[in-house]
Protein backbone atom coordinates (compact mmCIF):
# COMPACT_ATOMS: atom_id res chain seq x y z
CA UNK A 1 0.00 0.00 0.00
CA UNK A 2 1.52 3.41 -0.65
CA UNK A 3 1.68 6.24 2.04
CA UNK A 4 -1.11 8.29 -0.01
CA UNK A 5 -3.27 5.10 0.35
CA UNK A 6 -2.54 4.74 3.61
CA UNK A 7 -3.04 8.03 4.88
CA UNK A 8 -6.92 8.24 2.37
CA UNK A 9 -7.28 4.31 4.63
CA UNK A 10 -6.44 6.16 7.93
CA UNK A 11 -9.00 8.68 7.54
CA UNK A 12 -11.87 6.99 6.05
CA UNK A 13 -13.34 6.22 9.94
CA UNK A 14 -13.11 9.75 10.75
CA UNK A 15 -15.13 10.64 7.75
CA UNK A 16 -17.42 7.99 8.06
CA UNK A 17 -18.05 9.50 11.27
CA UNK A 18 -18.58 12.80 10.66
CA UNK A 19 -20.89 12.44 8.12
CA UNK A 20 -22.73 10.01 10.31
CA UNK A 21 -22.88 12.42 12.85
CA UNK A 22 -23.77 15.41 10.47
CA UNK A 23 -26.60 13.29 9.01
CA UNK A 24 -27.99 12.68 12.56
CA UNK A 25 -27.76 16.15 13.37
CA UNK A 26 -29.87 17.02 10.15
CA UNK A 27 -32.21 14.66 11.35
CA UNK A 28 -33.33 16.20 14.54
CA UNK A 29 -33.01 19.74 13.40
CA UNK A 30 -35.65 18.81 10.64
CA UNK A 31 -38.64 21.16 12.00
CA UNK A 32 -42.19 18.95 12.00
CA UNK A 33 -44.52 19.66 8.99
CA UNK A 34 -46.57 22.55 9.18
CA UNK A 35 -49.94 22.60 10.30
CA UNK A 36 -51.41 23.66 7.04
CA UNK A 37 -55.34 25.55 7.11
CA UNK A 38 -57.29 26.60 3.72
CA UNK A 39 -60.52 28.67 3.65
CA UNK A 40 -62.89 28.56 0.89
CA UNK A 41 -65.04 31.89 0.97
CA UNK A 42 -68.48 32.40 -1.28
CA UNK A 43 -67.04 35.95 -1.61
CA UNK A 44 -64.41 38.45 -0.83
CA UNK A 45 -63.26 38.99 3.19
CA UNK A 46 -63.85 42.44 2.70
CA UNK A 47 -67.55 42.26 2.41
CA UNK A 48 -67.66 43.60 6.37
CA UNK A 49 -69.58 40.43 7.27
CA UNK A 50 -69.64 36.60 6.60
CA UNK A 51 -66.45 35.92 4.53
CA UNK A 52 -64.78 38.71 6.51
CA UNK A 53 -65.51 36.68 9.77
CA UNK A 54 -64.22 33.77 8.46
CA UNK A 55 -60.68 35.01 7.24
CA UNK A 56 -60.77 36.23 10.78
CA UNK A 57 -60.99 32.64 12.24
CA UNK A 58 -58.30 31.88 9.82
CA UNK A 59 -56.14 34.31 10.89
CA UNK A 60 -56.29 33.63 14.69
CA UNK A 61 -55.69 30.02 13.89
CA UNK A 62 -52.56 30.99 12.08
CA UNK A 63 -51.58 33.29 15.18
CA UNK A 64 -53.07 30.58 17.80
CA UNK A 65 -51.83 27.44 16.66
CA UNK A 66 -49.06 28.44 13.85
CA UNK A 67 -50.39 27.55 10.98
CA UNK A 68 -50.01 28.08 7.67
CA UNK A 69 -52.93 29.61 6.00
CA UNK A 70 -54.58 30.01 2.68
CA UNK A 71 -58.00 31.32 1.86
CA UNK A 72 -59.38 31.57 -1.47
CA UNK A 73 -62.89 32.37 -3.23
CA UNK A 74 -64.94 29.29 -4.37
CA UNK A 75 -65.88 30.70 -7.52
CA UNK A 76 -68.73 28.96 -9.52
CA UNK A 77 -70.54 25.98 -8.62
CA UNK A 78 -69.10 23.80 -11.01
CA UNK A 79 -65.62 24.70 -9.60
CA UNK A 80 -66.34 23.84 -5.49
CA UNK A 81 -65.05 20.48 -6.00
CA UNK A 82 -62.50 21.19 -7.84
CA UNK A 83 -61.49 23.81 -5.46
CA UNK A 84 -61.50 21.25 -2.44
CA UNK A 85 -59.32 18.46 -4.26
CA UNK A 86 -56.40 21.22 -5.32
CA UNK A 87 -56.60 22.21 -2.07
CA UNK A 88 -55.99 18.39 -0.69
CA UNK A 89 -53.57 17.45 -3.37
CA UNK A 90 -51.37 20.23 -1.67
CA UNK A 91 -51.28 18.58 1.76
CA UNK A 92 -53.63 21.31 3.86
CA UNK A 93 -54.79 19.08 7.20
CA UNK A 94 -58.36 21.66 7.59
CA UNK A 95 -59.69 23.13 4.73
CA UNK A 96 -62.73 25.34 5.78
CA UNK A 97 -65.66 25.53 3.25
CA UNK A 98 -67.59 28.49 4.81
CA UNK A 99 -70.81 28.17 2.92
CA UNK A 100 -73.41 25.41 2.88
CA UNK A 101 -73.59 25.09 -0.75
CA UNK A 102 -69.76 23.42 -0.74
CA UNK A 103 -71.38 20.62 1.18
CA UNK A 104 -71.95 18.08 -1.67
CA UNK A 105 -68.68 19.51 -2.80
CA UNK A 106 -66.83 18.64 0.17
CA UNK A 107 -68.10 14.98 1.07
CA UNK A 108 -67.40 13.97 -2.99
CA UNK A 109 -64.12 14.92 -3.00
CA UNK A 110 -63.17 14.01 0.94
CA UNK A 111 -63.10 10.77 0.87
CA UNK A 112 -60.03 10.61 -1.62
CA UNK A 113 -58.00 12.21 1.39
CA UNK A 114 -58.75 11.00 4.34
CA UNK A 115 -55.56 12.62 5.60
CA UNK A 116 -57.23 16.01 5.18
CA UNK A 117 -59.95 17.27 7.11
CA UNK A 118 -63.22 18.99 5.47
CA UNK A 119 -65.13 21.58 7.63
CA UNK A 120 -67.97 23.26 6.03
CA UNK A 121 -70.34 25.93 7.71
CA UNK A 122 -73.63 24.90 8.13
CA UNK A 123 -73.30 21.87 6.09
CA UNK A 124 -75.44 18.83 6.77
CA UNK A 125 -73.04 15.72 6.15
CA UNK A 126 -70.63 13.61 8.38
CA UNK A 127 -67.51 11.20 7.92
CA UNK A 128 -64.61 10.40 9.67
CA UNK A 129 -62.89 13.76 7.95
CA UNK A 130 -66.32 15.46 7.33
CA UNK A 131 -68.00 17.78 9.56
CA UNK A 132 -70.22 20.64 9.74
CA UNK A 133 -70.38 24.20 12.34
CA UNK A 134 -73.93 24.36 12.24
CA UNK A 135 -74.91 27.70 13.52
CA UNK A 136 -78.33 27.97 15.16
CA UNK A 137 -78.50 31.38 13.22
CA UNK A 138 -82.20 31.69 14.06
CA UNK A 139 -81.48 31.48 17.34
CA UNK A 140 -79.97 35.20 17.21
CA UNK A 141 -82.09 36.12 14.19
CA UNK A 142 -85.22 35.61 16.31
CA UNK A 143 -84.08 38.19 18.44
CA UNK A 144 -83.66 40.30 15.81
CA UNK A 145 -86.73 40.46 14.93
CA UNK A 146 -88.29 41.24 18.14
CA UNK A 147 -86.11 44.23 18.27
CA UNK A 148 -87.34 45.12 14.01
CA UNK A 149 -91.06 44.72 15.65
CA UNK A 150 -90.47 46.91 18.80
CA UNK A 151 -88.42 49.78 16.66
CA UNK A 152 -90.83 50.10 13.75
CA UNK A 153 -93.31 52.70 13.45
CA UNK A 154 -95.13 51.66 10.12
CA UNK A 155 -95.47 48.09 11.08
CA UNK A 156 -93.50 47.13 7.84
CA UNK A 157 -90.64 45.20 8.02
CA UNK A 158 -87.60 44.34 4.90
CA UNK A 159 -85.32 41.10 4.68
CA UNK A 160 -83.21 40.82 1.79
CA UNK A 161 -80.96 37.90 0.74
CA UNK A 162 -78.94 36.95 -1.62
CA UNK A 163 -78.84 33.08 -2.83
CA UNK A 164 -82.26 32.01 -2.04
CA UNK A 165 -80.48 29.03 0.35
CA UNK A 166 -81.92 27.14 2.99
CA UNK A 167 -79.92 28.61 5.64
CA UNK A 168 -80.92 31.86 5.14
CA UNK A 169 -84.70 30.92 4.43
CA UNK A 170 -84.49 29.19 7.86
CA UNK A 171 -83.19 32.34 9.45
CA UNK A 172 -85.76 34.44 8.29
CA UNK A 173 -87.94 32.29 9.23
CA UNK A 174 -86.97 32.46 12.51
CA UNK A 175 -86.53 36.59 12.64
CA UNK A 176 -90.24 36.60 11.38
CA UNK A 177 -91.58 34.52 14.12
CA UNK A 178 -89.78 36.42 16.73
CA UNK A 179 -90.93 39.92 14.72
CA UNK A 180 -94.79 38.19 15.35
CA UNK A 181 -93.93 37.12 18.88
CA UNK A 182 -93.29 41.00 19.51
CA UNK A 183 -96.80 41.95 17.11
CA UNK A 184 -98.72 39.37 15.62
CA UNK A 185 -99.98 42.47 13.36
CA UNK A 186 -95.96 43.22 11.83
CA UNK A 187 -95.94 42.68 8.15
CA UNK A 188 -92.70 40.99 7.19
CA UNK A 189 -91.37 41.20 3.29
CA UNK A 190 -88.41 38.58 2.32
CA UNK A 191 -87.05 39.20 -1.08
CA UNK A 192 -84.00 37.22 -2.43
CA UNK A 193 -81.81 38.80 -5.21
CA UNK A 194 -80.03 35.56 -5.77
CA UNK A 195 -76.69 37.12 -5.85
CA UNK A 196 -74.59 37.56 -2.68
CA UNK A 197 -71.53 39.97 -4.72
CA UNK A 198 -73.98 42.48 -6.07
CA UNK A 199 -74.59 45.47 -3.64
CA UNK A 200 -76.40 47.10 -6.13
CA UNK A 201 -79.00 44.90 -6.81
CA UNK A 202 -79.62 44.21 -3.32
CA UNK A 203 -79.97 48.33 -2.83
CA UNK A 204 -82.66 48.22 -5.58
CA UNK A 205 -84.50 45.28 -3.74
CA UNK A 206 -84.09 47.70 -0.36
CA UNK A 207 -84.99 50.73 -1.86
CA UNK A 208 -87.95 48.93 -3.19
CA UNK A 209 -89.39 47.80 0.47
CA UNK A 210 -89.13 51.01 1.78
CA UNK A 211 -90.82 52.47 -0.78
CA UNK A 212 -93.45 50.19 -0.14
CA UNK A 213 -93.72 51.15 3.92
CA UNK A 214 -90.79 49.38 5.32
CA UNK A 215 -89.09 51.48 8.05
CA UNK A 216 -86.70 48.14 9.55
CA UNK A 217 -84.88 46.40 6.89
CA UNK A 218 -82.54 43.48 7.68
CA UNK A 219 -80.14 41.65 5.47
CA UNK A 220 -78.20 38.54 5.06
CA UNK A 221 -77.06 38.76 1.47
CA UNK A 222 -72.79 38.57 2.23
CA UNK A 223 -71.05 41.54 0.65
CA UNK A 224 -74.07 42.31 -1.95
CA UNK A 225 -75.29 43.42 2.17
CA UNK A 226 -73.46 46.77 1.91
CA UNK A 227 -76.23 47.62 -0.63
CA UNK A 228 -79.16 47.45 1.91
CA UNK A 229 -77.15 49.47 4.59
CA UNK A 230 -76.40 52.43 1.30
CA UNK A 231 -80.56 52.33 1.24
CA UNK A 232 -80.71 52.80 4.45
CA UNK A 233 -78.97 55.60 4.43
CA UNK A 234 -80.17 57.23 1.78
CA UNK A 235 -83.62 57.18 3.72
CA UNK A 236 -82.80 58.40 6.63
CA UNK A 237 -86.25 57.53 8.23
CA UNK A 238 -85.48 53.83 8.51
CA UNK A 239 -83.62 51.72 10.54
CA UNK A 240 -81.33 48.32 9.79
CA UNK A 241 -80.10 45.56 11.46
CA UNK A 242 -76.38 44.01 10.65
CA UNK A 243 -75.58 40.05 9.98
CA UNK A 244 -73.04 37.82 10.61
CA UNK A 245 -70.93 39.99 12.09
CA UNK A 246 -70.41 43.24 14.45
CA UNK A 247 -71.54 45.89 11.39
CA UNK A 248 -72.48 48.89 13.57
CA UNK A 249 -69.61 50.92 11.47
CA UNK A 250 -72.09 50.90 8.94
CA UNK A 251 -75.47 53.20 8.23
CA UNK A 252 -74.32 53.79 12.20
CA UNK A 253 -76.90 56.65 13.21
CA UNK A 254 -79.66 54.08 11.62
CA UNK A 255 -78.12 50.86 12.70
CA UNK A 256 -79.76 48.88 15.55
CA UNK A 257 -77.56 46.74 16.18
CA UNK A 258 -76.19 43.06 14.31
CA UNK A 259 -77.12 39.24 14.83
CA UNK A 260 -73.97 37.50 15.23
CA UNK A 261 -72.24 34.51 14.11
CA UNK A 262 -69.27 33.57 16.20
CA UNK A 263 -67.26 32.57 12.96
CA UNK A 264 -64.00 33.15 14.55
CA UNK A 265 -63.98 30.97 17.87
CA UNK A 266 -65.91 28.15 16.03
CA UNK A 267 -63.28 27.38 13.43
CA UNK A 268 -60.35 28.14 15.93
CA UNK A 269 -62.13 25.39 18.32
CA UNK A 270 -62.49 23.19 15.32
CA UNK A 271 -58.88 23.61 14.02
CA UNK A 272 -57.35 22.91 17.47
CA UNK A 273 -59.23 20.05 17.99
CA UNK A 274 -58.03 18.34 14.57
CA UNK A 275 -54.20 19.54 15.32
CA UNK A 276 -54.65 17.70 18.64
CA UNK A 277 -55.97 14.40 16.69
CA UNK A 278 -59.37 14.70 18.50
CA UNK A 279 -61.31 15.70 15.25
CA UNK A 280 -64.45 13.25 15.50
CA UNK A 281 -66.22 13.62 12.07
CA UNK A 282 -69.56 14.66 14.36
CA UNK A 283 -71.31 17.98 13.88
CA UNK A 284 -70.37 20.93 15.78
CA UNK A 285 -73.52 23.04 17.10
CA UNK A 286 -73.16 26.65 17.86
CA UNK A 287 -75.78 28.59 19.19
CA UNK A 288 -76.78 31.04 22.29
CA UNK A 289 -76.22 29.00 25.51
CA UNK A 290 -72.31 28.79 24.40
CA UNK A 291 -72.12 32.49 22.92
CA UNK A 292 -71.38 31.27 19.57
CA UNK A 293 -75.02 33.13 18.22
CA UNK A 294 -75.68 36.34 19.93
CA UNK A 295 -77.72 39.79 19.18
CA UNK A 296 -75.85 42.88 19.80
CA UNK A 297 -77.42 46.42 20.17
CA UNK A 298 -74.98 48.91 18.31
CA UNK A 299 -73.34 51.54 20.86
CA UNK A 300 -73.70 54.16 18.15
CA UNK A 301 -77.07 54.14 17.23
CA UNK A 302 -78.51 57.90 17.49
CA UNK A 303 -82.49 56.68 18.60
CA UNK A 304 -83.33 55.26 21.73
CA UNK A 305 -84.27 51.22 22.16
CA UNK A 306 -86.61 51.48 24.90
CA UNK A 307 -85.96 49.58 28.18
CA UNK A 308 -88.56 47.58 27.92
CA UNK A 309 -88.15 46.11 24.27
CA UNK A 310 -84.73 45.30 25.69
CA UNK A 311 -86.07 43.23 28.32
CA UNK A 312 -88.83 41.86 26.28
CA UNK A 313 -85.49 40.65 24.27
CA UNK A 314 -83.75 39.34 27.15
CA UNK A 315 -86.44 37.40 28.52
CA UNK A 316 -86.85 35.47 24.96
CA UNK A 317 -82.98 34.88 24.72
CA UNK A 318 -83.08 33.18 27.94
CA UNK A 319 -86.50 31.56 26.98
CA UNK A 320 -84.61 30.13 23.99
CA UNK A 321 -81.32 28.65 26.19
CA UNK A 322 -83.84 27.70 28.33
CA UNK A 323 -85.52 25.52 25.46
CA UNK A 324 -89.52 26.94 26.31
CA UNK A 325 -89.21 29.06 23.29
CA UNK A 326 -88.45 27.73 20.11
CA UNK A 327 -87.43 29.97 17.32
CA UNK A 328 -88.04 27.37 14.44
CA UNK A 329 -90.81 28.98 12.39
Amino acid sequence: MTAAARRIAAILPVLFLLFTLNGCAQKEAAPPAAFRVALITPGPITDKGWSASAYEGLKQIEKELGAEVVQVEGGGTSQHAGTFRNLAQQGYHVIFGHASEYDDPARSVAKDFPKTTFVIMNGRSTAPNLSPIQFQAGQATYLSGMVAAGMSKTGKIGLVGGPEIPVIREAFRSFEKGAKAFNRDVSVKIVFTGNGDDAAKAKQAAQALLGQGADVLMHNANAAGLGVFQAVTEKKDAYVIGANADQSELATPQNLGSFILDVPSAMLAVARAVKEGKGEGKPFAAGLKDGAVSFKYNPKFQGTVPADLKARVEQARADIIAGTVDPKA
